[in-house]
């Protein structure tokens, strides 16, 4: 999976989970720290310039680019498909300040600090 699908995965876990977008989410992994801008339906990653709508069960990506699915568990998990890279993904975000996602075999994982949220 693309780092920066996987920070959008990132962005709208957060989102879903706390009813806030953040501002900036921070890749402890790469130490890399990137800018995000709420819209009421959804937000876009300043970095790459995708502008990123959500609905009930997917992230709706710009440019033809295929739904991810993500469904958040009634505890802290989510679970979802990345159709560009083929991979199921599942993940940890409980309304705190971090984020994290595992892959398909969870044999890896990526971890995010979420800051400053704003209004949906």
């Amino acid at each position: 999976m693309q780092p920066e699908i996987r920070r959008i995965i990132a962005v709208d876990a957060h989102r879903r989970r706390t009813g806030t977008c953040p501002q900036t989410i921070h890749s402890l992994g790469s130490g890399e720290t990137f800018g995000i801008a709420s819209s009421p339906d959804g937000f876009t990653d300043i970095e790459t310039g995708l502008r990123v709508r959500v609905d009930a069960a997917r992230i709706l990506l710009p440019g033809g680019l295929a739904p991810i699915e993500i469904v958040m568990a009634e505890d802290v998990t989510f679970s979802g498909f990345d159709p560009g890279s083929g991979e199921r993904f599942t993940g940890r975000a409980g309304g705190g300040s971090s984020v994290t996602i595992y892959d398909s075999r969870q044999d890896d994982y990526f971890q995010y600090a979420v800051v400053g949220d704003s209004g949906i």
